[in-house]
C-alpha cells in the first residue's frame, strides 16, 4: 500500500464534501449505479444538489452498510477452501451487484487464504447466478489470469464471463455452480503450475 498518491480536487465543489475529491465523488456515483439509481448520479453530475445529493449520500451509506454486512456474512459463514481456489455462495444474502467487492474485501482479510483466488456467487434471478472472482497480484505474477478463467469456465456451463487478470466476473445458469467450480479450478491449476 502506498502512503503517498495522487489526488484530484474538484475545485468548483464545496470544501469538506465528498464531491470535492474525485475519488470520493466516483464512489458516490458508483453507489447510485449499483442500486439502480443512475438517474440520481446523473443529476448530481449535472450540478443538481439538494434532493439528488441527499439521495446519493443515502445510497452511499446503504452501499457501505451492505459491504460491511456482506463481509461479516463471509466471515461468519466462511469460505470453502479447495486445492486451487476458495469460494462462497451468498445466494441472496449479498446483493449480486456487490458480491465481487465483498469477495475482494474478504481476500484482503483474515477470512480467507491469500494463496488462491476467491470466487463469490450471488443470486441474480431464478435462472442465473452472478459469479465474481478476485486474486492477488502475487497470483497474477504466477500466471493467473482470471479473465480467461471466468470466460472459459462460464462458457463450459453455458454462461458468459470475462474481465481483468486480477478481477473478473461471469453469469452462469443456476444449478451449474459446482460444474463451473470444477472447470475454474482446472484452469487455475494449469495457469499457476
Amino acid at each position: 500500500t502506498n502512503l503517498v498518491g495522487t489526488t484530484y480536487t474538484l475545485t468548483a465543489e464545496e470544501p469538506g464534501t465528498e464531491l470535492r475529491d474525485a475519488s470520493e465523488f466516483s464512489t458516490l456515483l458508483n453507489a447510485t449505479a449499483r442500486y439502480e439509481r443512475a438517474d440520481v448520479g446523473l443529476a448530481v453530475c449535472l450540478g443538481e444538489r439538494g434532493d439528488p445529493l441527499d439521495a446519493a449520500r443515502e445510497l452511499l451509506r446503504e452501499h457501505r452498510r451492505n459491504l460491511s454486512e456482506g463481509l461479516d456474512w463471509v466471515r461468519t459463514e466462511g469460505v470453502t477452501v479447495e486445492d486451487d481456489l476458495q469460494w462462497f455462495h451468498a445466494e441472496d444474502r449479498i446483493r449480486e451487484t456487490i458480491v465481487g467487492i465483498v469477495a475482494g474485501m474478504a481476500l484482503g482479510s483474515d477470512a480467507t487464504e491469500s494463496d488462491r483466488p476467491i470466487i463469490g456467487f450471488g443470486t441474480k434471478s431464478d435462472e442465473e447466478v452472478k459469479v465474481s472472482a478476485r486474486a492477488t497480484s502475487k497470483l497474477v505474477d504466477r500466471g493467473l489470469d482470471l479473465s480467461v478463467v471466468m470466460s472459459e469456465a462460464s462458457q463450459a456451463v453455458d454462461g458468459d464471463g470475462g474481465g481483468h487478470v486480477v478481477a473478473a466476473g461471469a453469469t452462469v445458469p443456476s444449478g451449474r455452480e459446482q460444474e463451473f467450480l470444477e472447470e475454474a479450478a482446472a484452469i487455475v491449476r494449469d495457469q499457476t503450475d
